[in-house]
């Protein structure tokens, strides 16, 4: 209870949690996500023959999606002294990214789940394929939904410049946003699962390395021992 009730060890513990096992629950998810379709007829037919599939891969993403909020907090707060700039950025971008894919993943998995088991499939291809273009929804949620990768991108050039982890874990970060940010749109599921796996051992290291610093470099984030600065960064 000593621990639970000190404010600063508990927020480490959080993020640091957060960081390691939202990418977990992404990739399980993503990875156990029936094939993805361009086309709604096609895709509901797809759901329609994996009903209990969808809906835990579509669970699961949601979970994942509430665990990535303290994750990228986390990297907020490991910014807040160098690269402020890119942390504040990075962290709105981020999380408005994260508002929109909730309601994005929400409509997709559970709508979609739900159209799939109607009886009328035309009817139910025709609503699905109107929730798909109707600007009031792709506007909020899909369009913005790229915010997401946009933030990682610059919470990872911010990392990366404060020296705050290694180059490589900035780097999986950057990569993860790429693929995710092409995955969507084009309905490439093995593109998603590559993202998430990166995302996974890029993310996960760094809340692995705030599990274990002290309580002090968690409030003062010291620059990655062993870290090597390309020319210019010194």
């Amino acid at each position: 209870m000593t621990r639970l009730s000190d404010a600063h060890h508990f927020r480490k513990m959080v993020a640091g949690m957060c960081m390691m096992f939202g990418p977990l629950v992404l990739l399980v998810g993503l990875v156990i996500h029936p094939e993805s379709k361009t086309s709604e007829g096609a895709q509901l037919a797809v759901i329609a023959d994996h009903l209990d599939q969808w809906c835990v891969a579509h669970l699961l993403i949601l979970i994942s999606i509430a665990l990535a909020v303290p994750a990228v907090l986390g990297l907020m707060h490991m910014l807040r002294e160098r690269q402020v700039v890119f942390g504040h950025v990075g962290g709105g971008l981020g999380l408005l990214g994260l508002l929109a894919l909730t309601g994005l993943v929400t409509m997709d998995g559970f709508v979609g789940w739900q159209a799939a088991a109607g009886g009328n499939r035309a009817a139910m291809t025709t609503l699905f394929h109107s929730l798909h273009h109707t600007t009031g929804v792709v506007i909020p949620f899909f369009v913005v939904s790229f915010a997401l990768s946009l933030g990682l991108i610059c919470l990872a050039i911010g990392l990366y410049r404060a020296h705050a982890v290694q180059w490589w874990m900035a780097l999986f970060l950057a990569v993860a946003a790429v693929c995710f940010a092409i995955a969507n749109p084009a309905a490439l599921n093995w593109l998603a699962i590559v993202g998430g796996a990166f995302l996974f051992v890029g993310l996960g290291s760094v809340g692995r390395m705030v599990m274990a610093e002290s309580d002090e470099d968690w409030e003062h984030t010291p620059e990655y021992k062993g870290f090597r600065p390309t020319l210019g960064m010194r």
